[in-house]
């Protein structure tokens, strides 16, 4: 551990002479999209989980627990950051690649729109769940059934986003 440490002012060195952008504005801009990216997956599907498996089981009125208006904040939000996020990271890469003289995959670009579809899917279970609409109503009433469409669509987003890092 101490020895990680100690190497750490040499890594960086090591990333400099490699002429890779350690501090520049690109590449916190990409940072900070990645950051909010993952924070807010993790918020929308860390909630997903906990419903599904802590409170679901116990009733839908547990479910939503008073807290439906707080969720439903969360869940726009997320929801909001995810998309911003995930299409500016996406811009970033096709740039990139179109800068390196490179092409995408056509297997990457598949894969993006299977994980956008999906993502769609999950945060539209979300923020239906979360809703005050009759439609809202009629989704709780099949609650289960909804979550576990929503987490096996997390499921699948997650394999998909570990294959997306092998295309570029």
């Amino acid at each position: 551990m101490h020895e990680t440490l100690l190497n750490l002012p040499e890594q960086a060195f090591t990333l400099l002479a490699a002429g890779r952008p350690v501090m520049d504005w690109p590449f916190l801009i990409q940072l900070l999209s990645r950051v909010l990216h993952i924070l807010s997956a993790i918020i929308l599907v860390g909630g997903l989980f906990y419903i599904r498996t802590v409170l679901s089981p116990a009733g839908v009125d547990a479910s939503i627990a008073g807290r439906r208006a707080v969720w439903a904040r969360w869940v726009g939000l997320a929801t909001f950051l995810l998309l911003a996020s995930g299409i500016y990271n996406l811009l970033t890469i096709i740039n990139q690649a179109k800068a390196a003289g490179e092409k995408l995959d056509p297997t990457y670009h598949a894969l993006i729109l299977i994980k956008l579809l999906l993502a769609l899917v999950v945060m539209f279970i979300m923020a239906v769940l979360a809703g005050k609409t009759a439609l809202a109503e009629k989704f709780r009433a099949n609650m289960r059934k909804w979550l576990n469409v929503a987490w096996m669509a997390a499921l699948a987003i997650v394999v998909i986003g570990a294959m997306l890092r092998t295309y570029h």
